[in-house]
């Protein structure tokens, strides 16, 4: 199994293979090579990752808000289902 790592710039788990630790003052973040390669480009390439990655994240964000969680009834029963006594 992969293991996997969230990167602090882009807000996404990757493999760790593909992540890079990197001290901060509040202590050690993780990022991914893509990100770290983008911050070494000229300002427009910057720029325009910066963009690209904004607009991923608010679509993450929008999918998320949209998403409908089921009733608390239907959850209740759900549970309840999962933790029947067994019968002995």
């Amino acid at each position: 199994m992969t293991d996997f790592v969230f990167c602090s710039c882009c807000r996404v788990h990757h493999a760790r293979a593909d992540m890079q630790a990197i001290d901060t003052p509040r202590g050690q973040r993780w990022r991914c090579r893509r990100s770290i390669l983008a911050a070494q480009s000229s300002v427009s390439e910057r720029d325009a990752f910066g963009r690209r990655q904004s607009e991923i994240n608010r679509e993450l964000a929008r999918r998320l808000a949209n998403r409908q969680p089921p009733p608390v009834e239907q959850q209740r029963q759900q549970w309840l289902g999962e933790h029947e006594p067994s019968a002995h």
